[in-house]
């Protein structure tokens, strides 16, 4: 785990040395809810410190850098450990001042202009960006749909989801040691919901999601692309994304549709009018979970999940509407 502490201070000393100035100072938070207080020639800044930012965590981070705004008076400064020049720039344009551990930066605040790239970062290993298994993001997934989950035996458990009893052990003493959950004398209860969902999410879309895509589709025509919520999907297959989003509460209008699927790209052919499509606006993943989903969408939280992954604005204002009406 990347120390916070040793990020700024190595970011800070890689800008003092690019800009050759030293009047850059960085001292633990004195208040407020960021990280670190920076210090450029008098100019003030709330620093926010994360070891990576992937398309993966964007959103999450874009939602805690607004928090740091609203709540503060001081301009935020996103320091990275990694950050990719693209990611970088979706930052600013989101409003944000942003630096990496290797000097990088963009940081516009007048009369103060910074603007460095071209310097080389090391990516982050794998092991500091994955905080769960496969296996653990799949069972976190069925805790998360419901809290009563997680009370109940592992042998329960195990019938519900096809886990083994020691695959169940092992997550459970995990989420235990990471203090997702606690043992009481009334059982093993949840301590926050919400934190583990945030969780969740940045680790279902690094590491899961990804290896879950079949293919990318399209609709047979424009007609078919304009009363797409028409269509009857095959049997266990479910909208997701940007088109579940839609069919919640229709504040968001879809420019991908996704669906997850437990049949194969012939159903989807044959009952819904849908083409393999290199370039399709249609986004097909396996279905990961188990049970039957009683609507055509896929549960809320997954759809939340999915708009979490994104790096639309969009989408962030979709989710927050989802996950703020609850699951």
């Amino acid at each position: 785990m990347v120390n916070k502490r040793e990020l700024s201070l190595e970011a800070a000393a890689n800008l003092k040395s690019l800009t050759r100035r030293d009047d850059i100072t960085v001292k633990p938070a004195s208040k407020g809810n960021h990280d670190v207080d920076i210090n450029i020639g008098g100019i003030k800044m709330s620093g926010e410190i994360k070891s990576f930012v992937t398309k993966a965590n964007f959103n999450q981070v874009i939602l805690q850098l607004q928090k740091i705004k609203k709540d503060g008076s001081a301009p935020v400064l996103l320091i990275a450990g990694y950050i990719s020049p693209q990611q970088m720039m979706k930052f600013v344009e989101e409003g944000f001042n942003v630096l990496d551990n290797a000097g990088n930066c963009y940081i516009n605040i007048p009369p103060l202009y910074i603007y460095i790239t071209g310097q080389k970062q090391d990516k982050p290993k794998e092991a500091e960006t994955k905080m769960f298994s496969e296996s653990a993001i799949k069972l976190i997934f069925y805790f998360l749909l419901d809290k009563a989950n997680i009370g109940k035996t592992y042998r329960k458990i195990s019938e519900e989801t096809g886990y083994s009893l020691g695959t169940i052990k092992n997550v459970i003493e995990d989420m235990i040691r990471h203090h997702h959950l606690i043992k009481t004398p009334k059982g093993r209860v949840l301590m926050d919901w919400r934190k583990l969902l945030n969780e969740w999410q940045v680790t279902y879309n690094q590491s899961l999601k990804p290896k879950l895509f079949l293919k990318k589709m399209r609709l047979g025509s424009p007609e078919l692309r304009r009363n797409w919520q028409d269509i009857k999907l095959p049997k266990n297959s479910y909208w997701g994304g940007e088109s579940g989003a839609n069919l919640i509460d229709g504040y968001l209008t879809p420019e991908i549709l996704t669906i997850y699927t437990d049949g194969d790209s012939v159903d989807l052919i044959r009952t819904a009018k849908m083409l393999p499509s290199s370039d399709g606006d249609i986004l097909v993943y396996k279905k990961f979970w188990t049970g039957v989903t009683e609507s055509n969408m896929v549960p809320k939280i997954l759809t939340y999940a999915d708009l979490m992954g994104t790096t639309d604005s969009r989408c962030l204002e979709a989710a927050k509407r989802i996950i703020d009406d609850g699951k």
